[in-house]
């Protein structure tokens, strides 16, 4: 389990390797030295947007709150989707991919290792809603729960669960913690920072025979060349 000050302690070895100062991020954030000092100190909570800002000037979100690195080996499927010149094209490719993962692996979840599988699962998830898919929401219905209880096992007013659910704001950094704790996804999935469609479909990719792989590229260069 991640506590909140593991957080904070992070985020003071982070500024410290990359040899900043309080003062330097503050500057960055347009905070004074004192109010980036309570964020570190932990009277602030660091807030959605913050974390963007840390985002931004190169932090692992990801390292920073769960204190692990996420690697994908997935070379052979980045250099197919950098060939891919438009953004409407990219997302085609990318669902064509998903519905294909999809419909040959998904009787297999049951003999996959419980990360590979909880991973799979999301990715159906997200092939069943391409363009309104939540990752809290999703987190939610897997545990089947209400939004009210939710709300309150976060300890966040059923509004403010409810934009975050709708991906209206992000949640803050202590929300992030829990919502990693009680489901062990990425944590950056649930702001969509980078593009969560390919990080969703990376996060299985090791999994598949090389050969499965090679067929499934092929494929859906094979259909990008027809449109």
């Amino acid at each position: 389990m991640v506590a909140y000050k593991d957080v904070l302690k992070r985020l003071v070895m982070y500024r410290k390797s990359m040899g900043l100062m309080q003062t330097d991020i503050a500057e960055k954030f347009g905070l004074m030295q004192e109010q980036y000092s309570y964020i570190e100190n932990g009277g602030i909570i660091i807030s959605g947007q913050i974390l963007m800002n840390f985002s931004e000037i190169g932090f692992d979100l990801d390292e920073l709150i769960a204190g692990k690195k996420y690697v994908y080996h997935t070379k052979d499927l980045d250099k197919t989707l950098a060939n891919i010149d438009t953004e409407t094209h990219r997302n085609f490719a990318l669902k064509l991919l998903a519905d294909i993962i999809v419909s040959k692996y998904s009787g297999t979840v049951s003999k996959m290792r419980d990360e590979d599988a909880n991973n799979m699962k999301m990715l159906q998830s997200l092939a069943n809603d391409w363009n309104g898919f939540s990752m809290t929401c999703f987190v939610r219905d897997k545990m089947n729960t209400s939004q009210i209880a939710m709300a309150e096992k976060l300890g966040l007013g059923i509004k403010k669960y409810r934009d975050i659910e709708k991906e209206k704001i992000y949640p803050d950094a202590e929300t992030l913690v829990s919502l990693y704790n009680m489901s062990e996804y990425r944590p950056t999935l649930f702001m969509n920072l980078q593009d969560r469609k390919i990080q969703i479909i990376k996060s299985v990719w090791c999994i598949f025979p090389a050969e499965d792989k090679r067929k499934m590229l092929n494929y859906v260069s094979d259909s990008m060349n027809i449109l």
